[in-house]
């Protein structure tokens, strides 16, 4: 059974891309068949997958206003058994996007403009959840967490406070920004442990 994982949020900047690479690459290794759909016209997941490290496809597929209906059924198209969406910082986006999604994923940093934009990505992700039969589990991810400060210790209260199912943070780590760099997967002991924390939950809602 195919399923659709979208990484949204209103706000730019929060890490949509390296979510939805990372999260591809923690599929992989876990022996999924995944494969990555680049919708944002800044091509960010592009442009990582561009030197041909990643061992994954990345396909361009973006999103234009007007188009959601076509650009769904390109969508639905996709070869994997996994898609995941990183999708455009607007709300047309988000509501596109929810439409075609089995899970949700909403990368959170912690600051104050961003904490304001997921509380904005959710009502547009619950008014698109209105249009379905089906709900869609939505993933709050703590996104470029430092711990050693104030924010990065609240972050996590503060998501959980807005009625979601909030994941483990991952960390603000320069290995995110090599791996763009080069075009690889991020490595590490410490990265495989807190992908794990949004991979394994997001795969037992999609197996339930």
């Amino acid at each position: 059974m195919r399923s659709v994982i979208s990484v949204v949020q209103r706000k730019g900047g929060a890490g949509k891309t390296t979510i939805a690479i990372s999260l591809a690459g923690d599929l992989y290794r876990r022996g999924m068949l995944v494969d990555v759909i680049d919708a944002d016209p800044q091509r960010s997941a592009a442009e990582w997958a561009a030197p041909g490290r990643l061992p994954f496809r990345v396909s361009e597929v973006p999103l234009q206003y007007g188009q959601a209906g076509n650009w769904a059924n390109l969508i639905r198209s996709a070869p994997g058994s996994i898609t995941i969406i990183d999708t455009p910082p607007h709300e047309y986006a988000v509501g596109a996007a929810v439409a075609v999604a089995d899970v949700v994923v909403l990368p959170c940093t912690p600051s104050g403009l961003d904490l304001s934009a997921t509380e904005e990505t959710i009502s547009a992700i619950a008014f698109a959840r209105s249009k379905r039969d089906a709900d869609v589990p939505t993933f709050l991810v703590p996104n470029r967490v430092d711990p050693r400060t104030l924010e990065g210790q609240q972050i996590v209260d503060a998501l959980s406070d807005l009625g979601e199912i909030v994941c483990n943070p991952i960390a603000s780590r320069l290995a995110y920004v090599r791996a763009f760099s080069a075009g690889i997967l991020p490595k590490g002991q410490a990265i495989s442990i807190e992908l794990a924390g949004l991979s394994e939950p997001v795969l037992e809602v999609i197996a339930s």
